[in-house]
């Protein structure tokens, strides 16, 4: 294959990878943004339902400690509120005023309950108190009750859990009830000593409201973030589309070759730097979100009750957490995008001095995470000093974050050598980690692939980034298991090409 025939093969292939790779970053920043909405917005949801559940909780614990503290309340005897038979071992269950008036004694449980059943609409949820060892059958607990109070017979003392009744979504509540003094008058005879877990009061609120103003809160941004998503894919297209017809009149003859590729080159320039631009605006988005976190959490030192509840706090750091993984993807798709293009002079650059300044800057990191780099003399390299700095700023961030050992005792070492021979620098980062199996050693180097899943901070571009400089150069980049028995991440440079 001549120089032609492989300068159009070239030609044919880099629009379409290149508008593939745009249209892949883009979907993935606008999908990954809407799921960060999603998550964030039922999050938010079950926040609110939980803090609903809490406060008609503590209404109704408020309003039976209130009954109980008065030894229970005489009311009139009615066809709805008759002698409770659970009290009929109280000399003074049933009294008569002066005028004749007959009034009968309502313990907490029968009062808790005639105001559950009968106002439970005026806050729309639904509640009562409940046993296992029960004066009034009225109170018997369901399955769900049964078997949360079973649980708090092993020490839990409240507990929550979004279920479905009658084919309805709700969140409901359960907290131990502990036989408090005022309560050993009815139910001393149990068997109860003061401390006790007595019962529990349940309680239960609808979801389908909560529920159906997230799912509408979502719907909301579809539209817009939609609108967006589809334009940005237009404007690819059209640019995919320019080059490829600019291509068309390079194959016209060698001369019209020459003189179009700077258009090509500035057309596909054109091309990443939309991409690029597209990540760089999500920027703006992304640090907001951390700055308005960081500045609720301020506001909410004001309330230092607010800031203490684990609720309040966990939302505030899993938007700051998000707000962090955001903020590294956005700059790690930026470097991958500028990775292929020289940001400064090709030239033997000293890979020494280029580790030292970097030493220095990681230098908290390593004492946090109690990590040691050592190394020997290297070899200078070709490349621009710029994309020198971020292909080891990625291969040692990518150590950092998975090659810990798995023996806590052993230390945490990150070796980088290196060498020259047959026109090229080889250099070798390597660890005393977990490793990688031989079968996933090419598989790590694709865009956004990793082998965990979860906590980790990293963005799954940082090897794609590296193969990408390497590749640029016309050099290899490669795993093989270390000395160590961890990963040891070889690549080489060569001096011309």
């Amino acid at each position: 294959m001549n120089d032609m025939q492989k300068r159009k093969k070239l030609a044919d292939i880099s629009p379409y990878r290149m508008g593939t790779i745009a249209a892949l970053v883009w979907s993935a920043a606008m999908g990954g943004f809407m799921a960060w909405y999603a998550v964030d917005t039922q999050d938010h949801t079950e926040q609110l339902a939980r803090n609903e559940v809490r406060i008609v909780f503590n209404k109704d614990l408020s309003f039976r400690r209130w009954v109980t503290s008065h030894g229970g309340v005489y009311v009139p005897v009615t066809d709805k509120t008759y002698p409770n038979p659970g009290l009929s071992h109280l000399p003074e269950r049933d009294i008569e005023t002066p005028s004749g008036k007959k009034l009968t004694l309502m313990n907490p449980a029968y009062v808790m309950r005639q105001v559950m059943t009968d106002y439970s609409e005026l806050y729309g949820g639904k509640g009562k108190l409940t046993s296992l060892k029960l004066i009034n059958p009225d109170n018997a607990p369901d399955d769900w009750e049964r078997a949360a109070l079973l649980r708090f017979e092993q020490g839990e003392r409240e507990i929550a859990e979004f279920v479905e009744i009658d084919g309805q979504p709700y969140l409901r509540q359960i907290g131990a009830l502990m036989a408090e003094k005022g309560c050993l008058k009815c139910h001393g005879r149990q068997g109860y000593k003061e401390g006790d877990v007595r019962g529990g009061i349940a309680v239960a609120i609808p979801m389908q409201p909560h529920l159906d103003r997230m799912y509408g809160d979502i719907r909301k941004m579809l539209l817009p973030a939609g609108a967006i998503w589809l334009f940005g894919l237009v404007l690819i297209a059209m640019l995919v589309r320019q080059v490829r017809q600019r291509i068309e009149v390079q194959q016209s003859g060698e001369a019209a070759l020459r003189k179009s590729s700077a258009e090509v080159a500035r057309a596909n320039a054109d091309l990443t730097r939309f991409a690029d631009v597209s990540a760089h605006h999500l920027i703006g988005p992304v640090r907001r979100l951390g700055s308005y976190t960081q500045l609720l959490r301020k506001e909410l030192a004001a309330h230092p009750a607010v800031l203490a509840e684990p609720d309040v706090r966990e939302t505030l750091g899993y938007l700051e957490s998000d707000a962090g993984k955001l903020g590294i993807l956005v700059r790690d798709i930026q470097l991958y995008l500028s990775a292929g293009v020289p940001r400064g002079e090709l030239r033997q650059e000293s890979v020494d001095a280029v580790l030292s300044a970097l030493e220095q800057r990681l230098a908290p990191r390593l004492l946090e995470q109690d990590a040691a780099i050592e190394r020997e003399p290297l070899p200078s390299a070709m490349l621009d000093k710029p994309r020198l700095d971020d292909l080891f700023s990625v291969l040692l961030d990518n150590a950092l974050i998975h090659a810990r050992p798995l023996d806590p005792a052993q230390p945490f070492r990150i070796r980088i050598s290196g060498e020259r021979g047959d026109g090229l620098s080889r250099y070798r980062v390597s660890d005393n980690g977990p490793g990688i199996r031989a079968e996933y050693r090419e598989r790590v180097f694709e865009i956004f692939e990793r082998l965990t899943a979860g906590g980790e901070s990293g963005s799954g571009i940082g090897l794609s980034i590296a193969r990408r400089i390497v590749e640029s150069r016309h050099g290899r980049i490669w795993i093989e298991q270390a000395e160590q028995g961890g990963t040891a991440v070889v690549f080489e440079l060569p001096d011309a090409g």
